[in-house]
């Protein structure tokens, strides 16, 4: 079965985009965090104490980047699965297609525009108890 027939509101030209996007953006994420392992290997020699802390406060900020770098990485790959099954593109909430163009924009996306929206207005009408959908987490305002 061809993925024009699978995913029968975007062709095949359309995945291919999307597919191309999706890879030079894993390879974009790969490289630059195997850059910044290697940076961070080559740079603790010889260093005195003030400079060994401006590096490691420098090195959390980095870190908490690589982190969501890699949180969006995993997004990516799971996509790519996707693209090969007749669920990509689909909403996960109510099954309706997801469009091209938001696709683009986000290829990650597991929900049409419509659903996003309600999804992200109900968590800002209800935050105790209420747990996001995108990072799976309780969000709480509240201390």
């Amino acid at each position: 079965m061809s993925n024009s027939r699978m995913n029968n509101h975007l062709t095949t030209k359309h995945l291919t985009d999307l597919k191309d996007k999706v890879m030079a953006e894993v390879e974009r994420i790969e490289n630059k965090l195997m850059t910044e392992r290697l940076m961070a290997v080559n740079q603790n020699s010889g260093r005195d104490e003030v400079d060994s802390a401006n590096d490691e406060i420098i090195q959390r900020e980095e870190l908490r980047f690589a982190t969501r770098e890699t949180f969006y990485l995993k997004k990516l790959r799971k996509a790519m699965k996707h693209m090969d099954s007749d669920e990509y593109g689909l909403c996960d909430d109510c099954g309706t297609s997801i469009s091209f163009q938001r696709l683009k924009a986000r290829p990650t996306s597991t929900m049409c525009i419509t659903c996003k929206e309600e999804s992200e207005r109900d968590e800002l009408q209800s935050f105790h108890g209420r747990q996001s959908k995108s990072l799976g987490k309780t969000v709480s305002l509240s201390k």
